[in-house]
């Protein structure tokens, strides 16, 4: 037995699979293709996968892994074509490989790369993207912030890795940020709650979450 970890994207109509479906859609899948899966031993036997930092539902990625446990002692042989063969539309294997030393800890992610798309009903004004900017590059920047204890009012911003970046196309904003992952995870949504109770000014009709990339602290691409 030996660990190996897939990266894979979750796309299109993939992202509104809950986490709990999509352990299920990756067991299917790898039983498909004949993956040799290690199972756990005992009365019920069940497949060890793991997803590090799964997506909220609704969101998509590209930058997603899964973690497994194999009978082999090397990544089957065309792997990655045999998965994308039975995936489901809009789950993607992007690559294979073992975790021969363990590979980077799960533990070290620090910052989460978001592709945020703000929808407005007509033309966003040229202006938009300074009034966001002069937003966010405040040191403070309050807004209530759930977790399972209730609503704490927090600085946004010490759970921001810089500042956004942004472009403009038509009735389009995109909005490209690092927010905090792991034990100091802060969802991309609270940058569209921000804008909605600062920038009343600027009304977002619609948003669309995209995971481009997660990062240690020390900024390594996690892998």
């Amino acid at each position: 037995m030996f660990k190996a970890r897939m990266k894979f994207a979750k796309e299109g109509r993939a992202k509104y699979i809950s986490h709990l479906d999509l352990m299920h859609t990756m067991q299917r899948a790898m039983a498909r293709c004949k993956m040799p899966l290690w199972f756990t031993e005992g009365f019920n036997q069940h497949a060890y996968v793991s997803v590090a930092l799964p997506l909220s539902t609704g969101y998509s990625g590209e930058c997603e892994f899964l973690d497994f446990n194999l009978l082999t002692k090397t990544v089957p042989e065309n792997a990655v074509h045999q998965l994308n063969a039975v995936f489901p539309k809009g789950l993607r294997a992007i690559e294979i490989y073992p975790l021969s030393n363990g590979g980077m800890k799960i533990a070290d992610i620090t910052w989460s790369k978001y592709r945020i798309t703000w929808g407005f009903d007509s033309p966003v004004p040229a202006e938009f993207p300074k009034a966001v900017y002069a937003l966010f590059g405040q040191e403070r920047v309050e807004v209530l912030k759930r977790s399972k204890r209730g609503e704490k009012l927090v600085n946004m911003r010490e759970f921001m890795n810089g500042q956004p970046e942004l472009s403009l196309f038509g009735h389009i904003a995109v909005c490209e940020v690092q927010t905090g992952a792991g034990s100091q995870t802060m969802s991309p949504e609270y940058l569209t709650k921000a804008v909605r109770q600062y920038l009343p000014q600027y009304p977002i009709s619609d948003e669309a979450y995209h995971r481009l990339c997660v990062y240690t602290a020390q900024g390594l691409p996690f892998r």
